[in-house]
């Protein structure tokens, strides 16, 4: 074996990327996480069910066809000239399908129908009406702990959002065929549709689609103002809609009381003290 040489392994040599490829990586990282917005948020969304449209396309028209028999119907319908009993039918129908109403707040109610409607009595079928109903019990807990995170900041920021609520309950109430109704009860089921679902919505978690949607809105809103990232975002999120749903529910008493223009006085006072309130707790909140 004169002259044999054992072969020794080399030690493996871990190859690196070259400096250039890191730097590539962490512009392209930074760059996506920046580019994050309302739009793209939106067109990734239509993106991701662009092959349902044909499908969705035919319940559309269905739905469609549904709420136009609904509404030809009933907007024809004279109540005043029913017998009692029979008017009581009718404008429950008229209220629970939203016929008097405008057209915006109509198409909000029809969407909400057919959309969160249509998956929380999925749910209900497939779970039961306690556990589908599961959510809204997280709603106060979750809302006394983003309150204790934002401290003072949290009471301007839901004025601001129950004075919004209460314009928006008195205007989707106000709209009639007839002169003079204004605040009306026959049209505030939309206001209870909506913050039913804006409150379920709340209690899935920060993750639902409507927080995303308002905390990508406020970004891109204070990126065009060419304003830093509000922070805190998403709990203040949660508190804007929280003081929208309980501006949207006072109305109600308003409208027991008669007041037509109850809901735009008490929201507009609602509003100015809460953007008021907001400078003068600033110095003092951590937000």
């Amino acid at each position: 074996m004169e002259g044999f040489v054992p072969k020794v392994p080399k030690p493996a040599v871990v190859l690196q990327e070259p400096e250039g490829i890191e730097r590539l990586k962490e512009k392209l990282g930074t760059k996506k996480e920046e580019e994050e917005s309302l739009v793209n948020w939106i067109a990734s969304s239509i993106k991701s069910t662009r092959h349902s449209f044909p499908k969705m396309a035919k319940v559309i028209g269905i739905q469609l066809a549904i709420v136009l028999a609904i509404n030809l119907i009933f907007w024809q319908i004279d109540t005043w000239r029913l017998p009692g009993t029979l008017s009581k039918i009718v404008m429950t129908v008229v209220f629970l399908t939203a016929t008097y109403n405008n057209v915006i707040p109509k198409t909000i109610y029809w969407v909400i129908v057919f959309t969160f409607g249509k998956r929380f009595f999925r749910r209900i079928m497939r779970e039961g009406f306690g556990k589908a109903i599961e959510p809204m019990t997280r709603i106060v807990p979750e809302f006394n702990k983003k309150r204790a995170e934002l401290e003072t900041r949290a009471y301007s920021i839901l004025l601001i959002g129950g004075g919004i609520g209460l314009i928006v309950a008195n205007n989707f109430a106000s709209y009639s065929r007839f002169s003079g109704a204004r605040n009306k009860m026959d049209k505030y089921f939309v206001a209870i549709v909506i913050s039913f679902a804006v409150s379920y919505i709340l209690g899935e978690g920060s993750k639902s689609g409507i927080v995303k949607f308002m905390t990508l809105l406020i970004q891109d809103v204070s990126k065009l103002l060419k304003r830093s990232k509000p922070k805190q975002l998403e709990t203040k999120t949660f508190m804007v809609l929280s003081g929208f749903v309980i501006g949207l529910l006072l109305d109600a008493p308003l409208i027991l009381m008669g007041l037509m223009y109850g809901g735009y006085i008490l929201g507009a006072v609602a509003l100015v003290a809460g953007i008021g309130l907001n400078f003068i707790s600033m110095p003092a909140s951590k937000a």
